[in-house]
């Protein structure tokens, strides 16, 4: 690859521009990411969601959540437990309470068994090949590589696309990447901004 930024770089760039997001833009970009994942097929036929709890700038997943409940669906957010991440069954919001970094976990005991469903992936950046970097903790793509079966899609503000990302063999990337512009991959013929 030439001339990358490093992962190092891009984690900082990406999340200091979330961070300086004004919150009606932040919000009206959640709100149209939101209504995209809850109409997708991959949303609508899942009767499990896996999600997480947005923290520090990232794209708001509480009303993904909501609607998961209003159809009927079990939500499963991820608890760190040491070097491992496993996701638990979450019925109502204050069963979530701050975790690890200070990010809302699941305090209930009901672990998944993570063989069907979509998750929701966080992510700092991604490029238009759905490559991710993530925050540096491996913990998606260890949960991934031992829960095959599970379909994804991550949730991302555009200005968190690269062309291109560095990225190793071994990293998973979502099947679709949500931002409030486009779907990717992008359809033939779409072009990246």
């Amino acid at each position: 690859m030439r001339n990358l930024e490093t992962k190092k770089e891009i984690r900082h760039k990406i999340i200091r521009l979330r961070k300086e997001m004004d919150p009606l833009v932040w919000q009206q970009a959640t709100n149209t990411i939101t209504e995209t994942v809850i109409n997708h097929p991959l949303f609508l036929e899942a009767t499990d969601i896996y999600c997480y709890a947005n923290y520090n700038g990232e794209t708001g997943t509480l009303a993904i959540m909501e609607e998961a409940w209003k159809l009927g669906k079990s939500v499963w957010f991820p608890r760190v437990e040491g070097s491992e991440m496993n996701f638990y069954l979450v019925e109502q919001k204050e069963d979530l309470q701050p975790g690890a970094y200070g990010i809302l976990e699941p305090t209930g005991e009901y672990k998944a068994d993570g063989y069907d469903g979509l998750l929701i992936m966080p992510g700092v950046a991604f490029d238009e090949e759905c490559h991710r970097i993530g925050y540096g903790g491996g913990f998606y793509d260890k949960y991934l590589k031992t829960h095959p079966d599970l379909h994804t899609i991550a949730v991302a503000f555009e200005l968190q696309m690269y062309r291109e990302l560095p990225f190793e063999e071994h990293d998973i990337k979502p099947e679709k990447v949500i931002t409030e512009k486009h779907i990717y991959p992008l359809e033939s013929g779409e072009c990246f901004l």
